[in-house]
């Protein structure tokens, strides 16, 4: 069941599992949904332009690629797009922990509805899959594991003679935090010529002792969206789908 945001800041569902297909969108709220403990859901984030100005308010930005909405419906697995309006304020990156916030409580609320952690994926572009990486440190046990596409964080490499602080203070903290994660379980798709992250710029991700984080790069020629033009679209959606099937370390 697809159903569209209409309203500044309010969260939705994109698609809906067969057993509640039916219901209505007006009761599309997650307290309102009669899930059940097979019920499983993707919570997707979408990017941040400029974390200085509150974006996306229309909550229509960033929707998630056709590889992965085509694995949710094959594994009859609920998508809710998190909405997020956050911005920096006074403290530069805080956004981000902001936005971990705000997925905290989108857990604990689809765990009142009976959804359980193990149940529970996230997802998420640019800014979206950098917060799911914070998420991972800061959350632990929350949630199972997550698909993340040209996750980013501090702007892009061309900006930091201009803006210095982004990329050589502020992101090497998030990043020495984001290490500190018990785990980091996440499938993560990058691009050779994103100009924020390259799959270079995320190896210290990687740890060799682990089976994941798993990083797939390529090059489409598109840059930092190319899971919105994707040129491997089909081998993306054939290891979100076995990245989601595969069993529990």
């Amino acid at each position: 069941m697809p159903v569209s945001g209409k309203n500044p800041g309010i969260s939705y569902f994109l698609s809906m599992e067969k057993e509640l297909i039916n219901v209505s969108e007006k009761t599309s709220k997650i307290a309102s949904m009669p899930f059940n403990e097979n019920s499983k859901v993707i919570i997707w984030m979408h990017g941040t332009k400029r974390p200085a100005v509150a974006g996306n308010l229309t909550c229509t930005s960033d929707m998630p690629p056709e590889s992965m909405m085509l694995a949710a419906k094959k594994l009859d697995y609920s998508v809710y797009y998190l909405c997020s309006n956050e911005k920096d304020g006074t403290s530069k990156g805080s956004f981000i922990y902001k936005r971990v916030e705000e997925l905290d409580k989108t857990i604990n609320s689809f765990n009142t509805a009976g959804i359980k952690p193990k149940n529970i994926y996230i997802s998420g572009f640019s800014a979206g899959g950098w917060t799911a990486l914070m998420a991972a440190k800061i959350l632990p046990g929350k949630f199972n594991r997550g698909v993340l596409f040209a996750p980013a964080f501090a702007g892009p490499r061309y900006e930091t003679p201009i803006f210095p602080v982004w990329r050589k203070t502020i992101r090497p903290k998030q990043v020495k935090e984001i290490l500190k994660a018990e785990k980091l379980e996440f499938l993560i798709f990058a691009y050779e010529d994103d100009p924020f992250n390259r799959p270079i710029e995320l190896e210290f991700l990687i740890n060799k002792e682990k089976l994941y984080p798993e990083i797939i790069g390529y090059d489409c020629n598109e840059g930092h969206f190319t899971y919105r033009k994707d040129c491997e679209g089909e081998k993306t959606h054939q290891r979100i789908m076995s990245f989601f099937q595969a069993p529990e370390l």
